[in-house]
């Protein structure tokens, strides 16, 4: 699991922790604080019991971001263990997440050349409407059959309100099923070429965590939380998502990886995050007892 959060520091003024009527409330309560909780809370049971199996709790301080940091760390240490079990959110409804689309994202850059916008605009190269011609292209290099999104998601331009942009840049975020869809994205975006040639174009980025496919060794993972919950009195449902995590990253290492097993909750990332109290320790049970399994 991961103990950042997308929330910048200030934010406890604006949505400030609670606990009411059941539901627990706060920036990073359901992705994912509640789940490293239920991790803490499983380690105390397993360390007061004895033969219990070897466990390693895992937390980085760089999911959010990519796990730059953290990646070669973790996937020395899945490689040490028989499963890795990721308490992540858990899917609407509670549900685990049994496979994560891959991501990538990009930084394209273009430059053109500058010129002043009311007396000679057309000795200038527009950055800006180089970027305007790559966001309306961007559609295409997405496949919808595959499940592959290629989604603007941050642009800026320009310097002054009179002059030709000069810079132009955008953020891409890339997620894809398929393992081989990362290299036919990727040179796609390389190729693309602004109508007016005088503007550059340089793309920097790429994919950082590959999909986390389901594999027969996962199914039974699958198979045997679900049986156990069902064992405690719940339903344990499997759902495909298109987010990723570090699950993606143990995966790919080969080993069986189950994600999504925090507690019930909704809103990660978004204001109205929370998480039912009453899951906590339902997940902890579920959890011990798949560690013994």
């Amino acid at each position: 699991g991961h103990i950042d959060t997308v929330w910048p520091v200030g934010t406890l003024r604006e949505i400030p922790f609670s606990v009411a009527e059941g539901v627990v409330r706060g920036p990073g309560v359901f992705d994912m604080k509640a789940g490293a909780a239920v991790a803490f809370s499983v380690l105390e049971r397993l360390a007061s019991r004895s033969g219990s199996p070897r466990v390693t709790l895992l937390l980085v301080p760089d999911e959010e971001v990519g796990s730059a940091a953290s990646h070669d760390l973790l996937i020395r240490l899945a490689k040490q263990h028989e499963r890795v079990l990721v308490l992540e959110p858990s899917a609407p409804g509670g549900a685990a997440k049994i496979a994560r689309k891959g991501t990538g994202q990009f930084r394209v850059l273009f430059k053109g050349v500058p010129a002043h916008a009311g007396l000679e605009p057309e000795k200038g190269a527009s950055a800006l409407a180089a970027l305007a011609e790559f966001v309306q292209a961007s559609p295409g290099f997405a496949s919808a059959p595959f499940g592959t999104t290629v989604t603007p998601t941050l642009a800026q331009a320009g310097s002054k309100a009179n002059v030709v942009p000069e810079f132009a840049e955008v953020t891409l975020d890339c997620r894809v099923w398929s393992p081989e869809e990362p290299a036919r994205v990727e040179a796609a975006l390389r190729a693309f070429r602004p109508s007016d040639p005088r503007v550059r174009l340089e793309i920097e980025g790429g994919f950082d965590r590959p999909p986390l496919a389901e594999t027969d060794a996962s199914r039974r993972l699958f198979a045997t939380a679900r049986e156990i919950a069902a064992g405690l009195g719940f339903e344990l449902r499997g759902e495909r998502v298109g987010g990723a995590s570090d699950g993606n990253l143990s995966a790919a290492a080969g080993v069986p990886t189950l994600d999504g097993l925090g507690p019930l909750g909704d809103g990660a990332h978004a204001r109205h995050e929370h998480v039912v109290l009453a899951d906590l320790a339902r997940r902890a049970d579920l959890i011990e007892r798949l560690v013994l399994a």
